[in-house]
Parts: structure tokens; C-alpha cells; sequence
């Protein structure tokens, strides 16, 4: 009876401990916002520039940040269909950090804005059936669990809109 006690208690300490840790996995992970629009506009040296923006809403700084945008051209093969993809270069697809999310903080740290000097918009209309893909990897600080999160943008009249992101906690477009 002592035995078959002992393994009830291992078996519900045992999903109890995963239970556990998949709570904190699924707390302490990124949770990042992009954007759905890609503003278009002129940078101060009067250069075209696209912009996408991320905000950082965890509740700590989020660090090991990669991104990366890509031309996704959908080619017919026998048997189906693969995907290929051209990179686009980001002018700083790896900032160092993140800042945690505070809707105090006025200056908006916890949003970042990678850019391109390459015509989207040409690339787009260029292209038959083409997509581009946007993707960040960022890492936890405190945890180290890492996440990465995706946004597509399909067409030129539903992607882009002229003009700047607003500041701090916002994806409008003025």
C-alpha cells in the first residue's frame, strides 16, 4: 500500500512540476506587437524610406533581437507549390535591447522602427503574387526563452500608407 502511495505522489509531483513550467514558460516569453501598415516616407536626409514598427508590451526588456524582411515569391512546381524569398535589408535588424513595455514612459522605448532604403512598393508591383514577410526573434531578459513573431504584407493599397508612425504606444500613420 506504502508503494502504490509513493507513485501517486510521484505522478501528481511530476505534473504538478510541468505544469509549473509550462506556466512559466508561456509568462515569461516576448510578447511583441507589429505593425500591420508600413509607413512610407522620407527620412531627414530626403531619402525614401519604408518603416515597420514593433512595440515591446512585456513587462521586462526583451534582448537577442534579430529581424529580418523578405520578398516571398510563391513559384508553381510539379506536385505543388514552393516558396522562395529574396531578403530585403533592414537598415538595423539587430537592435541590442528593447526596453520593457511602461505606458508612462513618454519617449515610447519599448517601440522600435527598422527601416529599408529598398522600394517596396516597386518590388511588390513587380512581382506577380508576392508577399513580403517581416519576422522578429527576441529573448526574454530575465527568463532567456525566446519567441518569434511574423507579419505579412500582401498587397501595395492595404500595406502602405504615407507618412510617420505616431509615438510611443501607437500604429497610426499621420
Amino acid at each position: 500500500m506504502n508503494i502504490l502511495i509513493s507513485i501517486i505522489v510521484g505522478v501528481l509531483s511530476s505534473f504538478a512540476a510541468s505544469g509549473l513550467f509550462l506556466w512559466f514558460i508561456s509568462h515569461f516569453r516576448p510578447n511583441i506587437l507589429i505593425s500591420e501598415k508600413i509607413a512610407e516616407g522620407k527620412t531627414s536626409k530626403e531619402e525614401l524610406a519604408y518603416k515597420i514598427k514593433v512595440i515591446n508590451k512585456t513587462k521586462r526588456s526583451v534582448v537577442n533581437i534579430k529581424a529580418q524582411l523578405h520578398l516571398i515569391i510563391p513559384t508553381v512546381v510539379p506536385g505543388g507549390t514552393i516558396l522562395k524569398s529574396r531578403k530585403i535589408e533592414l537598415k538595423r535588424p539587430d537592435p541590442l535591447e528593447i526596453s520593457k513595455y511602461d505606458p508612462k514612459d513618454t519617449e515610447g522605448n519599448y517601440a522600435f522602427i527598422f527601416l529599408t532604403y529598398e522600394d517596396l512598393k516597386e518590388i511588390l508591383k513587380n512581382e506577380n503574387n508576392t508577399y513580403l514577410k517581416f519576422r522578429i526573434f527576441a529573448t526574454d531578459s530575465f527568463s532567456g526563452f525566446g519567441k518569434t513573431f511574423n507579419q505579412d504584407y500582401h498587397t501595395i493599397r492595404d500595406s502602405f500608407v504615407k507618412g510617420a508612425f505616431e509615438p510611443c504606444d501607437s500604429f497610426e500613420i499621420k
